[in-house]
């Protein structure tokens, strides 16, 4: 073999290596670019960018868990602590990103007053030094939604005597300040109605005429209350009172109710205690 035929040959040969390397470099810069924008858009996807003062994801919560307390008349003492315990499960089970919001309905009025509205942040749990700070989601967790929540929970049990008791009112109001846009329509929606659910207003009256629906259909509530419940799923937590009306009746009142208003009746539940 000549030299010069050597010389090409070993030209090629050297020619071969930088062209390999050059590959395998490149397939590993695509698989480490690759691994760093997965841990980029994981880390956003687990830790949004949120709403300063509700904490809610900029694009909007992920679901909602809406109370409704009626306080217009007393809560016994046992009867608060079982709302108190079966409250503090519903907020424990609520997904990150999810808004919780507890109004109340009060003596002397026929609309609700808010006193807690905010998102689940996230406890941290979710996250690591890679990812986010989870000690720091853990305070914000606590300050700002887990010990305000706890207090107006609290809060909200204070109660009084009132003359009406506009459950179906409360009820519209709710529905149409957070179900009636097309993206709380698109969420799972939850509504809790805490209440001895005896609708007295001067439009109908369970204390007149008991948990009779043929009786609401044919007086002017239905004109004055309907309302759009937009597929939401309703839990109805009924206060036992001794008011001679069965909370059979009353709870099987407001399934038909809830519907006819398209809403999507969940259960009734007793809470224990008698309140006054």
């Amino acid at each position: 073999m000549s030299r010069r035929a050597r010389s090409r040959k070993s030209l090629r040969r050297a020619d071969a290596f930088p062209v390999g390397w050059a590959v395998v470099g490149g397939v590993v810069l695509v698989a480490v670019i690759g691994t760093f924008v997965w841990l980029y858009v994981g880390a956003l996807q687990r830790n949004p960018v949120r709403d300063v003062n509700t904490l809610c994801p900029q694009a909007g919560p992920t679901e909602q868990v809406l109370v409704l307390m009626d306080v217009t008349d007393p809560i016994g003492p046992i009867a608060q602590q079982d709302v108190l315990n079966q409250l503090d499960a519903v907020a424990d089970s609520l997904a990150k990103g999810g808004r919780f919001e507890l109004r109340v309905l009060e003596p002397g009025y026929d609309r609700t007053r808010t006193i807690f509205s905010a998102c689940n942040p996230g406890d941290g749990s979710d996250l690591d030094h890679w990812t986010g700070n989870p000690e720091a989601a853990k305070r914000r967790w606590e300050e700002r939604f887990h010990a305000p929540l706890e207090s107006a929970l609290e809060s909200a049990l204070s109660a009084g005597g009132a003359e009406t008791s506009p459950i179906m009112a409360a009820i519209q109001q709710l529905a149409v300040d957070r179900l009636g846009t097309t993206e709380a329509r698109n969420l799972p929606n939850r509504l809790i109605v805490i209440s001895d659910m005896l609708e007295n207003t001067s439009a109908f009256s369970m204390y007149k005429s008991g948990p009779d629906y043929a009786a609401y259909r044919a007086s002017r509530a239905p004109s004055e209350y309907g309302t759009d419940l937009a597929g939401a799923a309703v839990d109805v937590w009924l206060l036992r009172r001794d008011a001679q009306i069965s909370s059979t009746a009353v709870a099987e009142f407001w399934a038909n109710w809830i519907r006819e208003n398209r809403g999507s009746f969940a259960r009734a539940l007793q809470i224990q205690g008698m309140s006054p």
